[in-house]
């Protein structure tokens, strides 16, 4: 500081790192649940839209645009009154008598929906709160091996998991024969499988499988038809019914209507948009992404078994089930549509169609608002905020704490595992988090590697996977040598895509002109780290921070501690009181702006430190 009292610049001492991307620490929480209010509302209403009685003879009620109402409270009001920071909805409603063609057109209350601040937060009854964000499996398809233990051969199979639905599962016997499991429960061939949806002979499979089913060795659809007590389409459908309902009188249609809704309704099994997403991408298909689509396809089926026989024959590798190619984040905006304004809406359905049958087709003043009652969902969204285990109250210790408590993700909640049954594979780093979540920052105790960080530069793209910012380095001639050099190109990587790429890390040796000058540099290559010719590298890091979370980005000289002395340092950080008036430090850890910690107080918003890392 100056002697003035006036700030003085600050002078840097460390490498500069351009073309940094910008930093925006409460994004991931605005971006989702703007999504939430622009899009999802929509979508779900159109899922449940239009409603008719239990006859389908008398009314129809269909939903249309919806809008918010303007918060009858600011937020720091809201505080002091003790009450709900939110906005109403409502949607214009259109009820059709089906007997006259009468239509009634009204404006319908649907309940109050939360409204987030301009921190990510929430105020809930007063208090301040914000939803955690959970890393979950992603739908899609997982291949594994287990080592049988009598032959000591190892065994694949392949999982296809919806996001809400039956799970389906092919595995290679011991005997080389192909079977399937539905729910984890009765196990069939995968012929008779095959069969009952659509390859109704041996030889329509056989043609089908020829190529993928060619090793003289191990022919695995010669073994798989000897078991088959099944030879056409309807004897199939029949076998896979039987199994699937024991003891219920055998009927061709309720067996066609069994399978059909088991994985080609979309009312009762969907992949959803991030589950076609990896399909596609794992088997190498291309299935148009649309809802249509959303369900199982023939080339799921098809790409699924061909796919586990290249891997039994040597080809491809299996799945990492803690890899973050194949987790997820559903942030506040997905969970709140989820677990609770998607249940609300299925309560209010019943609701009305009950109300609509009570009616009767006699009901001649019937209008919309006497039908659509707001109480279940504004029930359900309640209980979700105030007792669902992912919905917290806001740490508000210091900024920094308020910020990362914006950035947790963990494993546990609706939908996720409970502690008592997490493994330690869970639990530890895994090589894919690299530039995602931060190695450093976990709670000390039960909860350890269940509930983690983001890191300092991550974000998560529209599937929910966490993506790591990097530079791109491309291949120049130099004084008759091929050089590489580093572009101003930043391009963010989701684990999947990344892990077929050679990147390097932010602290090699680079000349002026953005050279790198060393002929072999370690490189990150599929999860492993290894020491490769500088001509391999495709990316960069962008600054060696983007490793780790916030406040591990704060410790001067971090590479030098020991890593539970650094945990614990992060934590400490977070648990910091901060001075009433707040004053940047003479010597800072950083080059950044001194400003909002000059100005800043207990009270002011976390506003102004969205672009700044603060100074230590």
């Amino acid at each position: 500081m100056s002697t003035d009292g006036a700030p003085s610049h600050r002078l840097h001492w460390g490498d500069e790192y351009p073309h940094i991307p910008q930093l925006d620490l409460t994004l991931v929480q605005r971006e989702s649940y703007q999504w939430f209010l622009d899009e999802r509302i929509k979508e779900l209403l159109s899922e449940i839209s239009p409603i008719s009685d239990f006859t389908g003879k008398n009314w129809e009620l269909s939903f249309g645009d919806y809008f918010f109402g303007k918060p009858r409270l600011t937020p720091k009001s809201a505080i002091e009154k003790g009450l709900t920071f939110d906005m109403q909805l409502k949607v214009i409603a259109t009820l059709t008598n089906k007997q006259t063609g009468h239509h009634v057109t009204q404006e319908v209350f649907l309940g109050d929906i939360p409204a987030m601040t301009q921190n990510g937060t929430f105020i809930i009854n007063g208090i301040e709160r914000c939803v955690v964000n959970q890393l979950v499996r992603s739908p899609g398809i997982y291949f594994t091996g287990e080592i049988d233990p009598s032959s000591g051969r190892t065994l694949y199979s392949a999982e296809i998991r919806p996001m809400h639905g039956s799970w389906l599962e092919f595995f290679i016997t011991r005997n080389d024969c192909l079977m399937v499991r539905i729910d984890r429960r009765r196990k069939f061939v995968a012929s008779t499988f095959l069969r009952a949806v659509g390859f109704g002979t041996n030889e329509e499979i056989m043609g089908v499988f020829k190529e993928a089913d060619n090793n003289p060795d191990r022919r695995f659809f010669e073994t798989t038809f000897t078991k088959d007590t099944t030879t056409n389409y309807t004897e199939a459908v029949l076998e896979l019914y039987r199994k699937l309902r024991p003891g219920e009188p055998i009927v061709l249609d309720n067996a066609k209507e069994l399978l059909n809704t088991m994985f080609f309704d979309y009312r009762k099994y969907s992949l959803e948009r991030v589950g076609r997403y990896k399909m596609n991408k794992r088997l190498g298909i291309d299935v148009p992404n649309i809802k249509d689509n959303w369900v199982l396809t023939k080339d799921d089926i098809i790409g699924a078994i061909r796919t586990l026989l290249a891997i039994a024959g040597g080809k491809g590798d299996v799945d990492d089930i803690d890899h973050l190619g194949n987790r997820r984040v559903r942030r506040v905006g997905e969970l709140v549509a989820t677990n609770a304004f998607r249940v609300g809406l299925l309560r209010l359905e019943r609701s009305i169609r009950e109300k609509m049958s009570l009616a009767g087709p006699q009901a001649m003043d019937l209008v919309p608002t006497q039908l659509v009652n707001a109480r279940p969902i504004i029930a359900t969204i309640n209980d979700f905020f105030r007792t669902s285990q992912l919905s917290t109250i806001l740490d508000q210790t210091n900024p920094l704490a308020e910020i990362d408590n914006l950035r947790r993700l963990t494993v546990m909640g609706v939908g996720g595992i409970s502690r008592e049954r997490a493994s330690f594979s869970i639990r530890d780093i895994n090589a894919s988090q690299y530039g995602r979540i931060c190695p450093v920052r976990s709670p000390e105790g039960p909860n350890i590697g269940l509930v983690t960080y983001m890191a300092l530069y991550a974000r998560v793209n529209e599937y929910g996977f966490l993506e790591a910012p990097y530079r791109k380095v491309e291949k120049t001639e130099k004084d008759g040598k091929v050089k590489m050099r580093i572009t101003n190109i930043v391009v963010y990587l989701d684990a999947s895509d990344e892990q077929y790429h050679y990147i390097t890390h932010a602290e090699v040796a680079i000349d002026k002109d953005g050279f790198i000058l060393d002929d072999r540099v370690p490189v990150r290559y599929k999860g492993e780290f290894l020491e490769t010719d500088a001509t391999l590298v495709e990316y960069i890091d962008v600054v060696p921070r983007e490793v780790v979370g916030t406040p591990a980005s704060l410790i001067p000289f971090l590479a030098h501690d020991e890593a539970n002395r650094a945990l614990m340092g992060t934590h400490m950080q977070c648990q910091a009181v901060p001075l009433l008036k707040a004053e940047a430090p003479i010597i800072g850890w950083n080059k950044r702006s001194q400003e909002p910690w000059e100005e800043s107080s207990p009270q002011k918003t976390m506003g102004s430190f969205r672009m700044q890392t603060p100074p230590l």
